[in-house]
């Protein structure tokens, strides 16, 4: 009977690690990235999708808080929808990254 029930568990818990597994390596669909490009070209910053899961932002004037801020609303309203990425914002002269702001 002990046995039984751990071998359910552990059937369970690999079930759900292998789910959340495939959900975080499928990156963002065409459609999605566009849709999030809209959204932040709506308020005026101009972005690149690296890879599938990396959208880059070059920063035009607003503070690191605010960028993480910006990136933390996006996550918060794609959460559910389009899978892990990672929001980037770099620096408009080239000077590096800024912050980063991960969507899972």
């Amino acid at each position: 009977m002990y046995y039984k029930k751990t071998l359910i568990t552990l059937t369970i818990i690999l079930g759900l690690l292998i789910t959340s597994a495939q959900a975080q390596a499928r990156g963002v669909s065409k459609g999605d990235q566009v849709k999030i490009t809209n959204i932040m070209s709506s308020i005026g910053l101009q972005t690149h999708w690296a890879q599938d899961i990396s959208l880059w932002v070059k920063a035009s004037g607003y503070s690191k808080f605010e960028m993480e801020a910006i990136g933390n609303q996006i996550c918060a309203s794609t959460r559910h929808a389009v899978g892990f990425y990672v929001i980037t914002f770099w620096h408009q002269f080239g000077h590096g990254q800024i912050t980063k702001v991960r969507c899972s």
